[in-house]
């Protein structure tokens, strides 16, 4: 019975240690005289789950509710902002298309003047261009118009008053229009006065030499 037991008692087997013997494994101890070096574990950082979150979920619903809806004040405020603002583009829009449309209208006078202005010049005659006459324009409806003319003290040279009245001008502009003009006009002199002011201006410059003799 003992050898038996012998038999099935299995000895001890050595862990292989270094320089090749064997033995049982023990926790391996810092000398004496050291200080254990701590071991360094990685540390895992764990994010925060959802429900971390749950403390905030009673103020975000709070902030939500309080957010909702708007007060009678402030939509009151927000109407009369926008009434305000569709007042001023309104009025800035109507200025802009008013002035487009009487920049339109002068430009159109201005024409008919210039055309009326033509008849005047196209006269040889200076009793017939005293009288005036009759145009019709193309935009401001029947123009007739006249005009005073004076010699000045240049030969050929005279000072015309014009007159134009309108029978349907453009709105916002004048019937009755006015200016001054000089005109060189050889065929609106007469032979004589002609003669006589070439006279007069030989006979100033003849006094402004004086007694210098050339």
């Amino acid at each position: 019975m003992k050898a038996m037991s012998a038999k099935r008692s299995l000895p001890k087997v050595g862990l292989p240690l270094l320089g090749g013997c064997t033995g049982v494994a023990k926790e391996a101890r810092p000398p004496k005289g050291r200080t254990p070096i701590p071991e360094h574990r990685p540390t895992h950082f764990r994010l925060p789950t959802r429900g971390a979150a749950a403390p905030l979920a009673p103020l975000a619903s709070h902030l939500r509710h309080s957010h909702a809806a708007f007060t009678l004040v402030e939509v009151l405020i927000a109407v009369a902002i926008f009434a305000m603002t569709s007042t001023v583009l309104m009025s800035a829009f109507v200025n802009a298309l008013l002035a487009r449309e009487s920049a339109a209208n002068y430009d159109l006078f201005n024409a008919d003047i210039r055309a009326v202005r033509m008849q005047l010049l196209l006269e040889p005659s200076l009793d017939d261009a005293e009288d005036g006459g009759d145009y019709e324009s193309f935009h401001c409806g029947d123009a007739s118009w006249e005009a005073q003319i004076a010699p000045t003290n240049v030969v050929d040279l005279f000072q015309v008053q014009l007159y134009i009245r309108f029978s349907d001008p453009p709105e916002g502009l004048p019937s009755d229009y006015s200016e001054m003009l000089y005109l060189l006009r050889p065929t609106w002199s007469e032979s004589d006065e002609r003669s006589d002011l070439l006279q007069d201006k030989r006979e100033a410059l003849e006094d402004s030499r004086g007694g210098f003799n050339f």
